[in-house]
């Protein structure tokens, strides 16, 4: 064969492998609370999270673990198509009583992440060590989700940024005591009380030694998401717990941006322009934007990659998550990016 040809092969081969290496998308499901309709904002029914462990199963979705996919993105490692990671916040008795048996009996990998205070004072509605023991012997993964579980990315008006800083490592470092005491080893996934961020909290979640951050914005992860802003699906309640909005979250597919304006977190500003910088603009069509307090929104693309709506309203809301989605052009799935914004 040629000198020419050998190395045109090579340089096809080069494009193609950089284009689809790392082609799969992965969503992370957030469960809290399992059979216990004593709370249904924040619950499944048995019946539904039987349904839905039989439904992963049945149409071949790989569940691999929350290390496996750190580990796959901090090494820059193929995704894997219909890959999916199931977590489950708080640590109430029901995820023991309820949810284990049917993980266990799927074999399925699942993380659970403790706010250490409510499990170290046997709070009832929480599971106990006793109980984290025996399903940690099977398999299951502990994280922290913070000591306290205080909604931390508000500085309380008694602090200023310096105090405030220290407030949330003092509460993290409790969580990772917490951990060692008890368990026996330093947690390296920090999953966000709330799901509620701005970039200080990240900063001292990080500086503390949590290397992924675990936020609850929408969408799925791939090549392009940071470690430390790893988004999640939810289900839970009424509407988000249905099959319907089950299926639909495990089709999403990450929309890969450069840039948020805002920026995450804390505004410091009011805000004329909301939009993103997307990564291959020319992948994708039917581009909208998503503001909490104003809803979905057709939005413009200019010759930057960069979309955007104009907004003319002052936002009054604590919080706001702000959304892109849009349709691959190749593939026609839907493809989402969400952020949170925290108005002063």
């Amino acid at each position: 064969m040629p000198i020419y040809l050998i190395r045109f092969i090579c340089i096809l081969t080069i494009v193609f492998c950089c284009k689809f290496a790392f082609a799969g998308n992965v969503v992370v499901l957030i469960y809290h609370k399992i059979g216990d309709p004593r709370t249904p904002s924040t619950n499944v029914s048995v019946e539904k999270f039987k349904h839905q462990m039989k439904y992963l199963k049945t149409h071949n979705y790989q569940i691999i673990h929350l290390k496996k996919l750190v580990s796959l993105l901090e090494n820059h490692k193929t995704l894997p198509e219909n890959g999916v990671v199931i977590t489950i916040d708080d640590g109430y008795k029901s995820v023991y009583t309820n949810a284990f048996p049917i993980l266990r009996a799927y074999r399925y990998p699942f993380t659970v992440f403790l706010p250490t205070e409510a499990i170290e004072k046997g709070y009832p509605a929480y599971m106990s060590w006793n109980e984290i023991g025996t399903m940690r012997n099977w398999g299951a993964d502990f994280q922290s989700h913070s000591n306290a579980h205080h909604h931390m990315a508000f500085i309380p008006s008694n602090m200023n940024e310096k105090t405030y800083r220290k407030w949330i490592r003092n509460d993290l470092q409790k969580s990772i005591d917490i951990f060692q005491n008890r368990l026996g080893y330093k947690p390296g996934i920090f999953a966000i009380p709330y799901g509620e961020y701005n970039k200080i909290l990240i900063e001292e979640a990080l500086k503390i030694g949590f290397k992924t951050l675990l936020t609850q914005d929408p969408g799925a992860v791939d090549e392009n998401t940071p470690l430390d802003l790893i988004p999640r699906e939810p289900i839970l309640g009424k509407s988000w717990s249905t099959m319907s909005h089950f299926k639909k979250v495990l089709n999403h597919i990450n929309l890969p941006v450069t840039k948020h304006f805002p920026d995450i977190g804390i505004l410091k500003n009011r805000i004329s322009i909301i939009g993103a910088r997307l990564k291959y603009p020319d992948n994708y069509k039917n581009i909208r934007i998503y503001v909490s307090e104003t809803g979905w929104h057709k939005a413009k693309l200019d010759k930057e990659g960069q979309v955007y709506i104009k907004n003319n309203y002052k936002l009054k809301r604590k919080i706001n998550r702000i959304g892109v989605a849009a349709y691959d052009k190749n593939t026609g799935e839907e493809a989402v990016n969400f952020w949170m914004i925290i108005r002063k």
